[in-house]
């Protein structure tokens, strides 16, 4: 199975906005390997090259050379075996909207009913979310709990899609190169409690609304929110764009529906890049806490821990290049009162 990916206009410097495109190294149809140039790019400051970020083969030319490009707008695409942080374009299908599930800030989970899937297969819920981490159609396994409910034990002797685990492996893989650029960055990170009484959808818009107040903490004159969602190649990163410009309640529909898509690997072309922060939520799997990381072009990021049934906790790390620790302590203060 091929998978499109967009290689997009690059941000060089924080004051970037467009760049030129100066020229190709290859035409539609070339293979290409892992760090092959495919194309140079001109700003008033740098000329550079970029590189392909994974074996593939050049499926179109976007723009003509000497074209002046937004940044993370799309120069050419590639298709490649090797699907780039877990999306799947192979499909054309609008994602439909459904009731909001991965996304939504929860309680932490205690023991439970057995939760029926595809109307007639029961799983326990820790056997759902690892059977969709691993890419298990839960329909395919034998179930040894009681009245026929799927337990961990029936996951964990069930065997993936060979090319799904390959998927999941290039996932991580590209993830942790992205990590390990990150933990170059000079950072810091601040946490404090804050109540339970808001929603995902409430807190991606509170957040991208202080980040609107300030411009000089983003690297794009938009703000994109990532948000990382688990689906069966592993974790997706849809980003939501200018949310704070939405009503709370299309919001809500879009968190869900894009929810949906990164489940089942498919997510929105346009969803893949813009990101200027990034929102890990852990509430799901009884965490309190953990560092936020920073991802590559992106100076701050977000992390919802739960702390207890009336409580949660949110960390904030922030690129101290940018942004210093009254800042943090500030944005982090403003984040809790707006929820």
């Amino acid at each position: 199975m091929s998978f499109k990916y967009p290689v997009v206009m690059p941000k060089m410097s924080m004051t970037m906005e467009t760049g030129e495109l100066i020229g190709y190294h290859v035409k539609a149809g070339d293979s290409v390997k892992t760090g092959d140039v495919l194309f140079e790019v001109m700003t008033d400051k740098i000329d550079m090259e970029v590189e392909a970020p994974a074996d593939g083969v050049i499926e179109s030319l976007v723009a003509e050379p000497g074209a002046v490009i937004d940044i993370g707008k799309p120069v050419l695409i590639m298709l490649t075996e090797t699907q780039i942080m877990a999306f799947d374009f192979s499909g054309d299908e609008a994602p439909v909207v459904a009731q909001p599930v991965a996304l939504a800030v929860v309680e932490a989970p205690v023991p439970a009913p057995a939760v029926v899937l595809n109307n007639d297969v029961k799983a326990v819920p820790k056997a759902r979310v690892e059977a969709a981490k691993r890419g298990i159609d839960l329909r395919t396994i034998q179930p040894t709990g009681p009245d026929r409910t799927i337990m961990m034990a029936d996951i964990n002797s069930a065997q993936a899609d060979p090319a799904v685990r390959k998927r999941q492996a290039a996932n991580k893989a590209l993830i942790a190169k992205g990590i390990a650029m990150g933990r170059e960055i000079p950072q810091s990170s601040f946490s404090r409690s804050v109540s339970t009484n808001f929603d995902h959808a409430r807190l991606i818009s509170s957040w991208a609304r202080i980040l609107r107040s300030r411009p000089d903490l983003s690297i794009r004159p938009q703000v994109g929110v990532a948000v990382i969602i688990e689906s069966k190649y592993g974790s997706a990163l849809p980003v939501f764009k200018d949310p704070d410009l939405m009503s709370l309640a299309d919001l809500t529909s879009l968190i869900s529906s894009t929810s949906s898509a990164a489940v089942n690997g498919k997510v929105p072309l346009e969803m893949l890049s813009g990101a200027t922060t990034t929102i890990f939520d852990l509430t799901s799997y009884s965490m309190n806490a953990a560092t936020p990381l920073l991802f590559p072009n992106q100076i701050t990021s977000v992390t919802v821990g739960y702390e207890s049934a009336t409580t949660r906790n949110i960390s904030l790390t922030i690129d101290l290049r940018y942004c210093d620790f009254y800042d943090g302590a500030q944005l982090l203060d403003a984040l809790a009162a707006s929820l």
